[in-house]
């Protein structure tokens, strides 16, 4: 009867331990990267918003990247879901879904979230003869407990910028 218990005992002991063994198995959605543009003009009015005076048209506004030439698409539908899987939508102005003011953005994306990039650079064509080049690095790895660890740099024209929503005063 020892024996039964005392075997009862260890195979419990090591049925519960092994959730400490194997660790907590999470799940990692990682945001795809996308280039996010606001532009404004010297008094902070929206260029993007077609109500506004002065307004840059969307359909004259294209982007270069990776040797190919993108032309923004303002029709195109925003898709907000809860599972972050890149699909790549190409270049499109849309209002920021996350802003309540209503603000018009540039986007140009969406690229893979879990790998890392080095001087992923775009070129972007306002209509107007004019161009600005937005630019970034991007670190992608896996710590040792399962975690990811990402680290980004964002430039505009060369010169770093804060974050990934490039703010381009015209």
């Amino acid at each position: 009867m020892k024996t039964k218990y005392f075997f009862l005992g260890i195979v419990s002991l090591v049925l519960f331990s092994c959730d400490g063994i194997l660790g907590d198995r999470k799940i990692w959605d990682i945001s795809p990267v996308v280039y996010i543009v606001q532009v404004v003009n010297s008094n902070g009015v929206d260029l993007l918003n077609p109500d506004n005076p002065n307004s840059i048209a969307a359909s004259g506004i294209k982007v270069q990247y990776n040797g190919k030439e993108y032309e923004c698409n303002k029709d195109q539908s925003t898709l907000i879901t809860k599972a972050y899987m890149p699909q790549f939508y190409g270049l499109k102005v849309a209002k920021n879904p996350y802003v309540t003011n209503g603000i018009f953005i540039l986007t140009f994306g969406e690229l893979d979230g879990a790998k890392s990039y080095s001087n992923e650079e775009i070129t972007i064509f306002w209509g107007d003869g004019s161009s600005d080049k937005v630019k970034f690095n991007r670190k992608f790895r896996w710590k040792i407990n399962g975690d990811p660890d990402i680290s980004e740099e964002w430039f505009l024209n060369g010169n770093k910028v804060a974050g990934p929503a490039i703010r381009v005063v015209k």
